[in-house]
């Protein structure tokens, strides 16, 4: 089936009894991202010294949303073949074999993955911030953030936490998106007027990123919005978590570009 991709020929596709003559190519790869490092046959643990599939850039500048073009060099067939053909792919997080999707004319496969938006800010950022604000809190504090969710009454299609958020682990990336409807008024006044906003941020950005047509404006408006909740947000927690990972810097970094 791939075989037209390797030849760059032409394929002559009969639809309803319509014939289309085109050149097959592949645009985009949605997935999530140990799949996107499958493709990329880069290394799969955040902790590795380059952790990001589609750049080379450093664990330690992941939540630099400053970077220079000099610290990020994208990856592209040329510059991770050359670690490959010199046995040297471990100083770029590759894996040791020869990648697939090289051979595919008119294919960047770093430029082409990108991970879906469920398990990258539903169940991937958005996870990643309710439980720093969880390690940001006190106890009293969490007490009162786990008793304000379970009080939240009742509503036609929202998920009710009756016992509180004591563990985020298996919530679905629906019940996520239920948080997000009740959460800003959770986290209101049981720490700084930054957490508040940072979900207020979030909400912002995340519902920009749901749309399914965008203009070039609409882009701007975007991308100051990532940057907005991206900024505060590294603000907020990177004294707890240090926030060395990849999705973070992807999510900055890729996602208008794509």
């Amino acid at each position: 089936m791939l075989e037209p991709l390797f030849e760059n020929a032409s394929i002559d596709l009969k639809i309803d009894g319509k014939r289309i003559w085109f050149y097959p190519r592949i645009s985009t790869v949605i997935c999530d991202w140990p799949e996107a490092c499958t493709f990329s046959l880069t290394y799969k643990s955040s902790n590795s010294n380059y952790p990001c599939h589609f750049c080379l850039v450093s664990k330690d500048n992941l939540a630099n949303t400053c970077l220079r073009k000099s610290q990020a060099v994208l990856r592209n067939k040329e510059n991770t073949k050359k670690y490959y053909d010199n046995d040297t792919t471990k100083e770029a997080s590759l894996e040791p074999v020869y990648n697939y999707f090289w051979d595919i004319p008119d294919l960047n496969i770093y430029d082409a993955t990108v991970s879906d938006r469920m398990h990258h800010l539903d169940l991937g950022l958005y996870h990643y911030q309710i439980e720093f604000t969880k390690e940001l809190l006190s106890k009293s504090s969490i007490n009162k953030f786990n008793r304000r969710i379970a009080e939240i009454p009742r509503h036609p299609g929202l998920k009710i936490f009756a016992g509180g958020l004591q563990s985020i682990a298996r919530l679905t990336a629906n019940e996520f998106r239920d948080l997000m409807k009740v959460i800003v008024f959770v986290v209101d006044n049981l720490h700084n007027k930054d957490l508040s906003e940072v979900y207020v941020k979030w909400n912002e950005m995340y519902l920009l990123s749901r749309l399914e047509t965008f203009k070039e404006s609409d882009l701007k408006i975007f991308q100051k919005a990532i940057d907005d909740w991206a900024n505060l947000f590294i603000k907020l927690f990177q004294n707890i978590s240090g926030l060395k990972f990849p999705k973070l810097h992807s999510w900055n970094n890729k996602w208008i570009h794509n």
